[in-house]
């Protein structure tokens, strides 16, 4: 239970640090958005300190059960348990920021709930597929149990697009790069973004933190994927989504139609061809 508890606690801590390892490190660069260097953790006390700009007391819950969900599902990760709670928190999550956004009679936010739903459905696929594809390779759904396969570098050698698409799965939900709806924005730029329009004030803080805690999750999902001790091979995960974070500053946005194709090819993909590929060894 230590090592749980030290895990969970472990995880909050070092996600801000990878934000504001993003922020420092884009400041420094010639042509970027020059910003204080914990202006990700000013934001979180700033969106805090406000009340909501809306007098809408059901809406502002949604945000609440979402990082409850956050919270709950990181310690589900961070004891190795079933993968498919992993994922039921992972979506419940979601649900709960979708049907906020739903719930008020924004254009925007409905608009952007509506391509959510289509994101939810590429990146809870890439999931199921990686749950059926650990079960096939460990016989196990339990990632504390299936960590000694990864290991032995059994895991990573059998799952390895499985591995791929988790991290592109990651990156749908941290809207990077070349797998960025366009329909929410990272802890920089929450505000005037088509999901968050109906929050304010601490509903955003409730969304901001939630999107940490969650980045977290995949983090620690990812890791048991790997082959190393599980300190590196997060920090490892943490490594390359930061570098994935770093590229979004770069990559040249698209159409959120030509998203979705690219994220069902490497997030839904990936994962379906290793799943077949396990039943031709």
């Amino acid at each position: 239970m230590l090592e749980v508890i030290l895990w969970f606690i472990g995880i909050i801590i070092i996600v801000p640090v990878i934000y504001l390892a993003e922020n420092i490190i884009l400041s420094a660069i010639p042509g970027q958005n020059r910003s204080y260097p914990i202006q990700p953790i000013y934001r979180l006390i700033k969106h805090f300190s406000k009340t909501d700009l809306y007098n809408r007391p059901l809406t502002r819950w949604f945000p609440v059960g979402a990082c409850v969900f956050a919270l709950v599902t990181l310690f589900f990760v961070s004891a190795g348990e079933n993968i498919m709670l992993i994922i039921s928190g992972l979506v419940m999550m979601e649900l709960f920021i979708l049907v906020g956004a739903c719930s008020t009679k924004e254009p925007y936010g409905i608009m952007a709930a509506q391509r959510g739903i289509s994101r939810l459905a590429v990146w809870s696929f890439a999931l199921m597929i990686a749950a059926a594809s650990l079960y096939k390779a460990a016989g196990t759904l339990k990632l504390s149990l299936a960590i000694q396969y990864s290991g032995e570098s059994i895991l990573l050698s059998r799952l390895p697009l499985v591995t791929a698409g988790l991290f592109t799965a990651a990156m749908i939900k941290g809207n990077l790069g070349y797998f960025d709806f366009g329909i929410n924005a990272n802890t920089m730029s929450f505000l005037d973004t088509a999901l968050y329009t109906p929050y304010g004030g601490r509903s955003l803080g409730f969304v901001q933190l939630t999107q940490w805690i969650e980045t977290g999750i995949w983090l620690k999902l990812i890791s048991f994927f790997l082959p190393w001790q599980p300190l590196i091979s997060f920090l490892v995960s943490a490594v390359f989504y930061l570098a994935a974070m770093l590229l979004n500053a770069v990559v040249p946005k698209m159409t959120w139609k030509k998203v979705m194709m690219n994220s069902w090819i490497w997030a839904g993909g990936l994962p379906a061809i290793n799943y077949i590929w396990l039943y031709m060894l």
